[in-house]
Order: structure tokens, then sequence, then C-alpha cells
């Protein structure tokens, strides 16, 4: 116990960090690279009536271009699957992905996503979370009930997907004994972690219809889990190679929502 109690404990990998020599998913290079971008919505809520992605096929070096219609049913998430991969003709928040785009060359992917021509019936966002409780209120996810992975039965559709409750003592005889009771609504701004690595990942197909990927997830067996059940693919033929993490503070710990690079 001597040889650990107050001795310092070294990071193992700072050496490389601060040479330069640590490797991030995005430093992984595959031949043949196809690069991954995303056109994501510039509303909060709404309809998609129209996607029109001709245009952003005929651009030099697009190898795919794809919306909701190609991937129907297929959703993401770390509890409760409710994230389609594409919008499935909602979209419900701002920055939803609607298509995706594969292409030689990043400047490529990006010209596509441009091209894309996307229209909306706009409705009236819900945001308040006592709002959304409401019995008269907008239900977001109608299909609720098909969603994998709800910790509890459900018996309605509602915008509330788990309703659980516990306690110890007695709060109102807590509240008795109490000199000072505040009661009041505290709000704050919207943050981000700010870390230095982007969300990254770059994913090798193989012929046999698994893949090799690398990741900057903190759990990568959990993402396993998650694409594996999202896609229907052996959990088994998904090799995760774990990669440095530049940043998380509570950023990284599931699938990788962000910039993603694909190996053909």
């Amino acid at each position: 116990m001597t040889q650990v109690v107050g001795r310092p404990t070294p990071r193992i990998e700072g050496e490389l960090k601060v040479t330069g020599r640590a490797l991030y998913s995005a430093d992984v290079n595959l031949p043949d690279i196809l690069w991954g971008k995303v056109l994501r919505s510039p509303i909060s809520s709404g309809r998609i009536t129209k996607i029109d992605t001709e245009k952003a096929r005929q651009v030099p070096g697009v190898k795919a271009v794809i919306t909701g219609e190609d991937v129907t049913g297929l959703r993401i998430g770390r509890c409760i699957y409710d994230n389609p991969v594409l919008a499935d003709g909602l979209v419900r928040f701002i920055g939803e992905k609607v298509a995706a785009v594969a292409a030689e060359t990043r400047l490529a992917a990006e010209q596509a996503l441009e091209l894309i021509e996307v229209e909306y019936d706009e409705m009236e966002p819900l945001l308040d979370p006592l709002a959304a409780i409401e019995d008269d209120a907008p239900i977001l996810h109608p299909d609720l009930l098909s969603y994998k992975g709800l910790p509890v039965p459900v018996e309605k559709v509602s915008n509330v997907f788990a309703y659980l409750k516990w306690g110890k003592g007695d709060i109102e005889a807590g509240f008795r004994q109490a000199d000072v009771i505040v009661e009041n609504t505290f709000t704050t701004q919207v943050t981000h972690q700010s870390y230095l690595e982007p969300h990254a990942c770059v994913v090798s197909a193989d012929p046999s219809g698994g893949a090799k990927i690398w990741s900057c997830s903190k759990t990568p067996f959990a993402v396993r889990n998650q694409l594996s059940n999202c896609t229907g693919i052996d959990k088994e033929k998904l090799v995760f190679h774990p990669m440095h993490i530049g940043g998380d503070f509570g950023g990284k710990g599931g699938f990788m929502d962000g910039r993603r690079t694909h190996c053909r």
C-alpha cells in the first residue's frame, strides 16, 4: 500500500500527446478513403415535404447520396432507440440529420451537401418540457411503442417514455423542520464541452458484411452494441479500435454523431 498511496500516477499517454505522436480517429487514413458528410435541419420542427438530391449526385467524386427513405426504420440511441439514422419524414430538432453524402474528397462532399434541396412544412416546436407532458401536447414520437430499449413498459403513446420515482425519508417533515425554504426556477445558457478533437469515426467495410471501426468514443463496447442493434449486424462482426480522445468532459460516451469518414 505504501508503494501506491501518496505517489504520483503518471499519465501514460502524456508523452505521446505532447509530442504529437498520439493518433486520433481523424488521423486514420486508409486506401481509397471516402469522406462522409451529413446535411442537417435548419429548423426545430417540421415535415419534410421534398428532398431533391439529383444535383448532388452529379458532383464529380460523389459516390452515394442517401436520405431517410434509404434507411427507413433504422434508429439508434444510448438507451431508447428513438433517433432515426436520417430524419424519417419529420425533423424534431435543429441539426437533425436529413441526408448523407459519401465522396472521394471532403470538398466534393461539402459541395454536394450545398446542392441538396429540401423543402419543409415548418411546425410550431414544443420547447417547454412541462408543456410537453400535458395530455393535449403534440406527440413528438407517435411510433414510441415500437421503439427498442424502453426502460419500463409503456401503456399509451405520450411524450413521456418512462416515469420512475424513488424516495427516502419524509420530505414534508423536513420542510416543517427547515428554517428557510427557497423555491424558484433557475435557467442557464447553452453550454458545450469545447474539446480539442471533433467527433470523428473511420469505418472500413468488410465484404463479409462486418466492419472495422476507429472511433473516438470512450465506450467502444456500448457503441458496438448500439450499432449492432441499429443495423442488425452481429456485434461479433464489428471490430472496434479505440483511439486516443482529444478531450471528453462527458461528450463522447456514445455513438459519434459528427463528421465520419468511410472506407470502400
